[in-house]
């Protein structure tokens, strides 16, 4: 039977949060319970709750499913690129290293600030490819517009023409 305090210490805590964030594998406990803001006796009472222990294994095996991999690689990616950008921050001060490679790491975080106008940051989309059909003078263009999206879309005012009447 649980007692009073682990009762509040439940709500206190955003279980599911930290349950993920230990299926992800991006930080170490130790960083997770300073961010979280948890003591080492708050960890072992939360440790031993089984909501927690079943929350960790689910969200540990859809994290590590084959199918996850391509999120899985890009989140700890842009975690340790995060995590080493006060390292560019501070260096972009310093004199002993050439003028060149801090320019270089100042546009290099421009770009990850979307701060140069890019808005191709990192992958975040706006590729696509857009054919135009012409059949014949008296038809309007068929346009068909393909973006990152699963499926492509079809649009304009456009219609082909049916077999018999394209001969």
């Amino acid at each position: 039977m649980t007692d009073q305090s682990d009762v509040n210490l439940i709500f206190a805590v955003d279980l599911a949060t930290l349950a993920r964030e230990i299926a992800m594998d991006v930080l170490e406990i130790p960083q997770l319970l300073q961010l979280h803001q948890l003591t080492n006796e708050e960890w072992l009472r939360i440790q031993e709750n089984p909501k927690f222990i079943d929350m960790v294994a689910t969200l540990s095996a859809e994290w590590q499913a084959a199918s996850n991999t391509r999120e899985r690689v890009k989140m700890k990616a842009a975690t340790g690129l995060e995590s080493q950008l006060s390292v560019y921050i501070r260096d972009l001060g310093r004199d002993d290293i050439p003028l060149a490679q801090r320019v270089e790491a100042g546009r290099f975080l421009a770009r990850l600030g979307e701060l140069d106008g890019d808005k191709s940051v990192l992958g975040s989309g706006g590729s696509g490819v857009t054919i135009n059909i012409s059949t014949s003078a008296e038809m309007p263009p068929l346009t068909i517009e393909a973006t990152s999206s699963p499926s492509p879309r079809l649009v304009g005012a456009g219609v082909l023409p049916d077999e018999d009447e394209s001969a």
